[in-house]
């Protein structure tokens, strides 16, 4: 005698049983897809806005307007209150590094950092609590006379010097 034969027992209520089990699961490797994909576009956007903003100081661009332009562009993939931050850092040709002021030959590491997206799912650990930060380095070929401005200088905060 089956389930179906025996009085009092019947298989009704085992779809709603099996999807019960089955759901949170597939949702969680659902939002646990959604929250690495983010991730990995913020590290992108952080690396790229890194190695951009070191390429335009490197041929001597204005330095308020490469961080305004940095800051706008890592505040797309940053989420929170926290405002994306930019550092630079100059070095001499021998490595020690020099304030504010580059040096033909020397170096420059930018570095980017903001809060990325990070959905507490549990069982899906977001490495550094979401927060992105990507540097990048490199070598200062020319020091213009008068610093250079970008193709777009809306991100520059003072006037250009004549």
């Amino acid at each position: 005698m089956n389930a179906v034969d025996r009085p009092g027992c019947s298989e009704r209520g085992a779809a709603a049983l099996e999807f019960a089990i089955v759901a949170p699961v597939i949702l969680l490797m659902i939002f646990g897809i959604i929250q690495y994909g983010y991730l990995y576009w913020s590290l992108q956007t952080a690396s790229a806005t890194a190695r951009e903003a070191a390429r335009q100081l490197i041929v001597g661009t204005r330095e308020d307007c490469v961080t305004g332009q940095a800051v706008s562009q890592a505040g797309m993939p940053a989420v929170g209150a926290a405002t994306p931050s930019m550092t630079r850092v100059y070095y001499d040709a021998t490595g020690a590094p020099t304030p504010n002021r580059p040096v033909v030959g020397g170096l420059v590491t930018v570095t980017v950092s903001f809060q990325s997206l990070d959905m507490h799912l549990p069982l899906v650990p977001v490495p550094h609590d979401g927060v992105v930060t990507q540097s990048a380095s490199a070598r200062i070929e020319n020091i213009p006379p008068s610093p250079l401005l970008p193709d777009d200088p809306r991100y520059c905060t003072a006037p250009p010097s004549p």
